[in-house]
């Protein structure tokens, strides 16, 4: 533990390393470390500026800051209070500003991670059970690491299986050029695994890939994995209530046996190609960003990139200087936030409290979540009685507007231009994207060409619209994902021989996006419907996801049950509330093709509810939603 020495330090120089910070989580932190309340005091509480529902900055007035200079100087050079006391109420509602209830309290505690990780299991595995449980986990990218972490704190045996050769999953697959986070790294982790040493605030894939490997390192998962290997098949056993997995390795195929499996593969790992005629007799090199190809120079040539989606957002701006001529096909514009950090390194004031003021990393990262929680859920809910076309409501059209006026800033010069990049749908009916002038800049660009007109084949020269045709060198497609097929590659085979694949037909279901009925100890992280389209993050939705197994398991392990199953009823009931309440978000009233939805348009792929009611719905197993199987091969033993 580190211990400030600010002697050399003005207090005009202390200011302005703490106004590069945030002063909220800061007092917290000090009134932490010191015991002392008075750093608390609401009538010093740094004022929040709010701008559409989200605090984007604190007002430093002269009491919070003269607190917070205070707060420093009394902590340095001294042993601080130990980080392992107590966080109680009176903190938390301080950071957050407002009264909160049990269920808010309990996952902020989560994300602060004092004194420990809060989401270790409080149970450990059976040592005496005959027939211990054993999990197989598909998938080391980020859930699945997260899942070997809780299985190892419990004791439970489990094998990662991994296809590609490193962890990482998607920020291991997708290296192309300019690709980064677009959440930023402090909830962009793991609440058991917190960083204060990010070089960005927003990290390029090498750092967010690095991290995921040193995670996995530091808690010992890269023992249990085994890279180069892909599952091919999964047979739920009714008999012993085991899955039967037959898997290609290094070596060729085999089969292995285990009590639960653990779907980490996630939504987005399934690149989606467009169906083009011709899309094949083009004879230069073609791509998918999410397999860029490493070994083509794009120096100098005519470049197509097809889709102007996130991948497209970050890539472009990154080749345009390099290429002979770029022509970006555009099927509908996307709507960006303007995000003035978003390829900036952290800020020094921020890192040096990061690195002197112990714990002060825990305090930002659960502020950063607080703030992007559920803030803007009035901006993408629908109003019933609101007919303006273009927005959902009148707090969607003020976002609408702002957004506008953005765009009408970076493009007061190419009213042509602007035309074209100012969508016509509701803001959040498709991804909103960050940018920081880097995508006005790149269309500026003399050889930077934005087209509009539909594709109708491609051919051995280029790319032919319903207007001309267009010789190219390179194709890019920056064409998403197949996310509602989440499985859809391998054969899994549940109770009375029913298919996976059959029983979602490319409109995955599954109970919190966890369990699927008919499919016993199946469980999905980043499953169906728990997609963040606004809050929070992935990995506090995976976290959570993660929770309701380990409660899954602890039943099995205590009762000695064979396996859990998801009634048919209960997946019912929560299909139907998040299809309601999807009907009430932007992206649901939407009639724009996006891969938020499946083919049937349902939106199979995000949370309509509150960050806090997954959370809460997740902290346990629901018994009465679950029918408990146990394995005929051990009631035969014990008639015995």
């Amino acid at each position: 533990m580190s211990v400030l020495d600010i002697e050399a330090l003005t207090e005009p120089e202390l200011a302005e390393i703490i106004g590069q910070g945030e002063l909220v989580p800061l007092l917290a932190a000090l009134a932490h470390l010191t015991g002392d309340r008075h750093y608390l005091a609401l009538e010093a509480r740094p004022r929040s500026v709010t701008v559409l529902g989200r605090a984007v900055a604190g007002v430093t007035d002269g009491a919070a800051l003269e607190l917070a200079i205070s707060g420093l100087k009394a902590i340095s050079g001294k042993d601080p209070h130990p980080v392992d006391a107590p966080v109680d109420r009176e903190l938390i509602e301080y950071l957050v500003g407002t009264p909160i209830d049990d269920g808010t309290e309990d996952m902020l505690r989560y994300q602060l991670g004092i004194p420990h990780d809060q989401g270790a299991p409080r149970w450990q595995a059976s040592t005496s059970s005959e027939a211990g449980l054993s999990v197989a986990i598909i998938g080391a990218g980020m859930s699945g690491i997260l899942m070997a972490r809780r299985l190892d704190q419990a004791g439970i045996p489990y094998t990662v299986f991994e296809r590609n050769a490193d962890f990482g999953g998607v920020w291991h697959e997708n290296t192309y050029p300019g690709c980064r986070v677009d959440t930023t790294n402090y909830i962009y982790s793991y609440s058991f695994a917190t960083r204060d040493n990010w070089k960005h605030d927003f990290s390029l894939q090498q750092a967010v890939q690095g991290y995921l490997r040193e995670v996995a390192t530091e808690f010992g998962v890269d023992k249990n994995v085994r890279f180069g290997t892909e599952l091919l098949a999964a047979t739920y056993n009714e008999t012993s209530c085991t899955w039967q997995l037959t898997l290609d390795g290094p070596d060729g195929p085999y089969d292995a046996e285990f009590s639960a499996m653990v779907s980490a593969v996630g939504q987005l790992n399934q690149p989606k190609i467009p169906d083009v005629p011709g899309i094949d007799s083009f004879a230069g090199p073609a791509f998918h960003t999410a397999r860029w190809d490493q070994d083509v120079d794009l120096t100098g040539k005519r470049v197509a990139v097809i889709g102007t989606g996130a991948s497209a957002y970050q890539v472009i701006p990154a080749i345009a200087d390099q290429v002979g001529s770029l022509t970006i096909f555009q099927r509908s514009a996307p709507w960006m936030e303007w995000t003035p950090a978003y390829t900036e390194e952290v800020k020094p004031g921020l890192r040096w409290l990061f690195e002197n003021v112990p714990t002060y990393s825990h305090w930002y990262r659960a502020y950063q979540f607080w703030i992007t929680a559920d803030a803007r859920r009035p901006y993408y809910t629908v109003d019933p009685n609101w007919d303006r076309p273009g927005s959902v409501s009148a707090e969607n059209e003020e976002l609408r507007q702002h957004l506008v006026n953005g765009l009408e800033r970076q493009y007061q010069d190419r009213p042509d231009l602007l035309e074209r990049v100012i969508p016509s749908y509701a803001p959040y009916s498709k991804r909103l994207l960050r940018d920081n002038g880097q995508w006005a800049k790149t269309l500026h660009q003399p050889n930077v060409r934005l087209v509009s007109d539909h594709i109708e084949a491609i051919d051995e020269q280029g790319i032919r619209t319903s207007a001309e045709h267009i010789d190219v060198d390179v194709i890019i497609y920056a064409t998403g994902f197949r996310a509602s097929e989440i499985l859809a590659s391998v054969d899994v085979t549940g109770t009375d021989s029913r298919k996976l694949r059959n029983e979602w037909a490319g409109d995955p279901k599954a109970y919190m996006g966890v369990a699927v009925p008919g499919f016993p100890n199946l469980f999905c992280l980043y499953g169906p419907n728990t997609n963040v389209v606004v809050s929070s993050s992935l990995f506090f939705f995976a976290e959570s996801a993660a929770n309701l197994v380990m409660s899954a398991l602890e039943h099995l392990d205590k009762t000695g049950a064979g396996a859990v199953d998801c009634t048919q009823e209960a997946l019912d009931q929560f299909v139907a509330e998040i299809d309601e309440a999807s009907k009430l978000t932007a992206w649901g009233a939407s009639n724009e093709s996006t891969w938020y939805k499946s083919a049937s348009g349902r939106v199979s792929q995000n949370w309509p509810l509150r960050v806090l009611d997954y959370w809460t719905a997740t902290r346990e197993l629901p018994m009465e939603k679950f029918q408990v199987l146990r394995p005929a091969v051990r009631d035969l033993e014990v008639a015995r």
